[in-house]
C-alpha cells in the first residue's frame, strides 16, 4: 500500500478526533452529580466526638454537586465547583443529676473552589481528567437538646469558615454528542462523585 496514502489517512483521522475530542480550547462543561461520603467535617467530627454515647445516630445525605469549568487551551481548563454536604446526628446524654436526655445537631455544610484541571480527550467520547481545587468550606452546626432545664439546655449555632482544597482524578464519558456521564475519586469534600456533564 502506498506510504503516502497511509499518511493522508492518519492525517485525515487525527484531524478527525480534533474537531470532536470531548474536551478542547473553548469547550464549556456544566456538570451536576452527588457524592459519598458526606464532608469529611461533618463525619470526622461527628465519629470522634459524639459515637460513644448512648443511641448514637447518624443520618447523612451525601454531597449535591454542581460544577462549571471552560476550556483556555487543548488540555486544560478552569472553572468553579460549588459543593453541598448535609447531616444529623443524635445521642442520649446522661447529666451530673442521672437525668437523660436527647441532644441533636443539624449540619450544613457549603463548599466553594476555583478548580484547575488538566485533560487527556481519548478519541470522540472518553476525557481523562485530573485536577486541583482551591477555595473554602463553610461549616455551619445547630446544636439542640431536650434538657427540661432551661439553664443548661443547649440552643446554639456554630459557624466556622476554613480553607480548603481537593484534588482527584476522574473520566467522563460521552454517550450523546452533548451530554456525558462522569465519575470522580481523590481527596475532596467526598471521596467519591457520580454525575451527568452537558458540554457547550
Amino acid at each position: 500500500m502506498n506510504k503516502n496514502f497511509l499518511l493522508i489517512a492518519f492525517s485525515v483521522f487525527l484531524s478527525s478526533l480534533s474537531f470532536s475530542q470531548p474536551f478542547e480550547d473553548g469547550t464549556n462543561v456544566l456538570s451536576l452529580g452527588f457524592g459519598t461520603p458526606p464532608a469529611q467535617r461533618i463525619k470526622n467530627d461527628f465519629n470522634k466526638n459524639y459515637k460513644n454515647f448512648i443511641d448514637y445516630k447518624l443520618n447523612n445525605y451525601g454531597t449535591i454537586l454542581l460544577k462549571y469549568e471552560h476550556g483556555l487551551l487543548e488540555y486544560f481548563g478552569m472553572g468553579i465547583n460549588l459543593e453541598y454536604s448535609g447531616a444529623r446526628v443524635s445521642y442520649k446524654y446522661d447529666d451530673t443529676n442521672q437525668l437523660r436526655y436527647e441532644r441533636k445537631i443539624k449540619a450544613n455544610v457549603f463548599d466553594f473552589y476555583a478548580r484547575f484541571n488538566a485533560h487527556y480527550p481519548i478519541g470522540e467520547k472518553l476525557d481523562l481528567y485530573a485536577g486541583l481545587g482551591l477555595g473554602y468550606e463553610y461549616y455551619i452546626g445547630k446544636y439542640t437538646d431536650s434538657n427540661p432545664n432551661q439553664l443548661v439546655n443547649i440552643q446554639q449555632t456554630e459557624k466556622i469558615l476554613d480553607f480548603d482544597y481537593q484534588a482527584t482524578i476522574g473520566a467522563r464519558f460521552m454517550i450523546k454528542e452533548k451530554i456525558g456521564i462522569f465519575a470522580e475519586a481523590g481527596w475532596a469534600t467526598t471521596t467519591g462523585q457520580i454525575g451527568f456533564s452537558i458540554i457547550f
